[in-house]
């Protein structure tokens, strides 16, 4: 396991922890509105090893999160343009003008962020035009210019560069197809400004003006966030939006900024290698679960704090919530279940500890263990230490397990325990542990049929009989899969038991894993077919591929279940190495011309195009960056 390293939010959130007032009570739904109800908490600053290209504006600009995909904005592109020597951070705020976004905090927290040989693009005016409304509105030659000098002045005074933008173009045609202008005044008014102050600009106005042009009224319409019903989940009875844009117009603004920063050597020669290359906007841009100007709501556990118990932190959070709950948990052992409920979506489990192993959430139910209120036994379902039906989970840096006793409980016939229970579509679960026996980790799905996914990265799952089992789809990445020891010189159980629908292309992927035991040399199944109540439809899909297998991997690696063949099932393997790695008539190898079809993106992908892999690479423009973070929303202590 690799050792934990907090993310830049997650450092400032304990920062925060410990520096800002405690509430008197949750936050209610409408907090997340509200930015300007507490102030940063600013960790101290390391420095950073290269430059970062603040975004910070309105909509057009604003990065978007997964539920919104194809909707994106221009800042949420720029990584893909850049090469290594920067990285982008998009604070935008949709909806937001110059004032209102500096009235809310929000420019204090970017000045905050800011270092020296840092850039700053500002772009505002959409939201300025509305001048009704008065927590927006501005005049633009005098309250425009003077919030737009703030932004300028903040930067220069923290050693960073303000490059001003003018407001893209909506789509805007006459009925000859001319295109339009749509930003009165306020587009001078940034050149009029940049040139008093010496500011760099990039006129995004005309820039865009010229391309809607070009591609004419109809063309634009794959720029902009026009869908067909149907065409993407997120859009179910399609979208006609005029000023904001989809992938493909993103990318496009962007490379018209990246140009002009480059041209005028705004930026040093070379920082924009892409602008040319052929990119593949939909699935190169990243959507993240929630945007990083929306501020989590953060409840800690642990001794001295608000809550004693994981199960209490969650039974706070507020149904329904669209706001991401991060429950910090102080490191200990924290014994009992935990249930998340299906209404409770994106809380996120964060362990505080140095290592997965300083944070251990446990319990010791098992199938056959009578319940309290004497209606019966828990069921293998029942048993999990920790259960997670809401979507969009994410768990860091910690510890499930169950540690009934097989042993002390011989005279038990179900000894199934599960550790973790996961049902909730698209969770992601980072350098964490899961351990057990029998069954220890049940990826399953809401119904018979449903699809969920799951992304391990740099994780570790352990156990001896169908540890890893259910209904799900899961990618394994990086991950140590460890078969225990059942002292027996021929069999000591099967890694997987999947039994995904057979409509269902996608089951479960190990990639870049490494399987180990102590067991015996060929004395471990990487996987059998479950059918469970005899459903003839749940056919199990597993590939292991580009990873390791001990000696203890069987030769014959698949193994019938319950009557069923494994070789009903979908079992594959594909470019293995280590002693338990060979190809044999009983190994089934994926062949090479579908090898792209299996892969960790088209396993994840779904029909949402979630894609969790992307967050932290290149392509994401709202990376961590240690040590500079704005401390999360409300925190209860």
């Amino acid at each position: 396991m690799r050792r934990f390293t907090p993310s830049r939010r997650s450092l400032l959130a304990a920062v925060a922890a410990g520096a800002v007032t405690a509430a008197a009570g949750l936050a209610g739904p409408g907090a997340a509105a509200s930015h300007a109800t507490a102030r940063p908490v600013v960790a101290p600053r390391p420095g950073r090893p290269k430059p970062v290209i603040f975004v910070v504006g309105d909509s057009t600009s604003s990065a978007y999160q997964h539920s919104e995909r194809p909707r994106a904005g221009w800042g949420q592109a720029l990584p893909l343009l850049l090469g290594p020597q920067a990285a982008v951070f998009d604070y935008a705020w949709s909806g937001a003008s110059s004032k209102s976004f500096a009235d809310a905090g929000l420019l204090d927290e970017v000045l905050d962020m800011l270092q020296p040989g840092d850039y700053l693009l500002i772009s505002f005016g959409h939201n300025d035009e509305k001048v009704q409304d008065p927590a927006r509105g501005t005049d633009p030659q005098t309250t425009f210019k003077e919030y737009l000098q703030k932004y300028i002045g903040g930067a220069a005074e923290r050693g960073a560069r303000p490059v001003l933008v003018t407001p893209v173009e909506r789509r805007r045609f006459s009925a000859l197809g001319v295109a339009q202008d749509s930003h009165g005044a306020y587009p001078q008014a940034v050149r009029e400004l940049a040139a008093a102050t010496g500011t760099p600009l990039v006129d995004l106005t005309v820039l865009s003006k010229d391309l809607w042009q070009q591609l004419g009224a109809e063309g634009t319409k794959s720029h902009f966030l026009y869908a067909a019903p149907g065409q993407y989940p997120q859009y179910p009875e399609g979208v006609a939006d005029n000023t904001h844009f989809q992938a493909e117009g993103a990318l496009a603004v962007a490379r018209l900024v990246a140009r002009e920063l480059q041209a005028h050597q705004t930026v040093p020669p070379g920082y924009f290698q892409f602008l040319d290359a052929g990119l593949d906007a939909l699935n190169g841009i990243h959507w993240p679960s929630e945007r990083p100007v929306d501020k989590p709501l953060v409840l800690e556990v642990g001794s001295g704090s608000a809550f004693a118990t994981v199960q209490a932190a969650v039974d706070a959070v507020p149904a329904g919530s669209t706001r991401r709950t991060q429950i910090r948990i102080a490191p200990g052992t924290y014994r009992g279940t935990i249930r998340v409920p299906a209404n409770k979506p994106r809380i996120s489990f964060i362990g505080l500890g140095e290592k997965p192993e300083d944070v251990v959430l446990v319990y010791n139910n098992a199938s056959g263990t009578a319940k309290p209120d004497g209606t019966g036994t828990f069921g293998t379902g029942g048993s999990a230490s920790v259960r997670i039906d809401g979507p969009d989970f994410m768990a860091s840096n910690l510890t499930f397990s169950n540690d009934f006793d097989e042993a002390a409980n011989q005279d038990m016939r179900n000894r199934q325990a599960v550790a973790l229970f996961l049902a909730g579509d698209r969770a992601v679960l980072r350098n964490v542990r899961c351990l057990g026996n029998q069954d220890t980790l049940l990826i399953d799905s809401p119904a018979r049929g449903v699809q969920s996914r799951f992304f391990f990265r740099d994780c570790y799952v352990e156990g001896d009989v169908d540890f890893i089992f259910g209904r799900g789809t899961a990618v394994f990445s990086g991950c140590e899969i460890r078969s225990l020891d059942r002292g027996s010189a021929t069999n000591n159980g099967y890694v997987s038991a999947g039994s995904l629908n057979v409509q269902i292309k996608h089951g479960y992927l190990f990639t870049r894993c490494r399987f180990v035991s102590a067991a015996a040399a060929g004395s471990v199944h990487l996987g059998r077919p479950w059918h469970p109540s005899g459903d003839v439809d749940a056919i199990a899909q597993v590939l292991v591929r580009d990873s390791w297998l001990g000696a203890h991997i069987s030769g014959a690696p698949w193994t019938d279940m319950s009557g069923f063949s494994w070789q009903e099932a979908r079992f594959h393997e594909f470019n293995n190495n280590g002693p338990g790695s060979r190809i044999t008539a009983t190994r089934p190898q994926l062949d090479p011309a579908l090898a792209g079809e299996f892969t960790l993106e088209e396993y994840l992908r779904g029909t949402d195009g979630w894609a969790p892999q992307l967050a932290g690479t290149r392509a994401d423009s709202t990376q961590e960056m240690a040590g500079t973070a704005v401390a999360a929303g409300t925190v209860t202590r």
